[in-house]
């Protein structure tokens, strides 16, 4: 017992965050989320899938054999069954993972670099900010989807345009979000003493601003990339992205619909597909957003 009558406090139970590493720290944090886990175990294993195709693909994808067309789940040497054309399903199934992370991670990353570069133009530079703001507003008063039809109605179907009309969709979000990050950093005292001391703005910019707007991008494009391998798929699905005789889940969806009551697993394994993917990038995208809040650095 203390001498003021109160028992002293253990070290255990005071929670702790370590600014020295904080890659560990988030990392620890990320690990009490079951959600945020099972997220990161479906990702990961999709990527193996996806680079070790090759290797693991148990046919080739695009070989027809007619002769065991619309084979069921469990046939002999096939067991998610075979497409229309006897294509193995499987083979298919893991090709199109391919298709779908390259899709989404090139549509993102097509985002981040003008999100970013017009999100901070907009946030530091007051004049740039009425101009940048009214072209954001113009994208936003399209509803996605739509924004995404009418660039590739210009532009034409494929994947190349699929990746650019998502990109582009991806851009006006993003430089918002970096924009109001951008306008409570900027009048921060250090970012006020960098401009004292005659620092350019380009650095100040990308050496005081930017490293501290990293974990909003970061949880956005985590997110956003569960909505791009989505609209990826939609947009096959309506015969605007990946054309055939391409291994893409969507396409392959839509192509299996006209067989749904013969052969409904044409349709329903690619979609579960999909749906697996879009759960693990958003239930990783709610982990990163709960371990990089930072009211919640002394709680977690």
């Amino acid at each position: 017992m203390s001498e003021c009558g109160t028992e002293p406090v253990e070290k255990s139970a005071v929670p702790k965050y370590d600014a020295r590493n904080p890659l560990l720290e988030l990392w620890k944090r990320i690990k009490r989320s079951r959600m945020a886990m099972a997220g990161l175990v479906i990702i990961t294993l999709v990527i193996v899938v996806a680079i070790l195709a090759p290797i693991i693909s148990p046919y080739d994808p695009y070989k027809q054999n007619l002769s065991i067309r619309l084979a069921k789940i469990g046939a002999p040497g096939h067991i998610l069954g075979t497409d229309e054309y006897g294509r193995d399903l499987l083979s298919r199934l893991i090709y199109g993972a391919r298709i779908s992370l390259m899709v989404g991670f090139s549509s993102v990353g097509f985002g981040l670099i003008f999100g970013v570069v017009l999100g901070l133009s907009a946030g530091y530079y007051q004049k740039l900010d009425g101009i940048i703001m009214r072209i954001i507003d113009i994208l936003l008063a399209f509803p996605g989807v739509l924004l995404a039809l009418a660039i590739i109605s210009i532009l034409g179907p494929g994947i190349i345009n699929v990746i650019i009309a998502i990109g582009i969709w991806s851009v006006p979000t993003l430089a918002r979000v970096v924009r109001s990050t951008v306008l409570y950093i900027k009048e921060l005292d250090y970012v006020t003493a960098a401009k004292a001391l005659g620092e350019t703005d380009l650095n100040i910019i990308f050496r005081e601003i930017l490293p501290n707007c990293i974990s909003p991008i970061i949880v956005y494009a985590t997110m956003r990339l569960a909505t791009a391998i989505l609209s990826a798929a939609t947009l096959s699905f309506l015969g605007l992205g990946a054309q055939p005789p391409s291994a893409e889940w969507g396409a392959m969806t839509a192509t299996g619909r006209n067989f749904i009551y013969q052969a409904p697993h044409l349709t329903l394994i690619p979609g579960f597909a999909i749906i697996i993917v879009v759960f693990g990038f958003n239930s990783i995208g709610d982990g990163l957003r709960d371990a990089l809040d930072p009211n919640l650095k002394n709680t977690m």
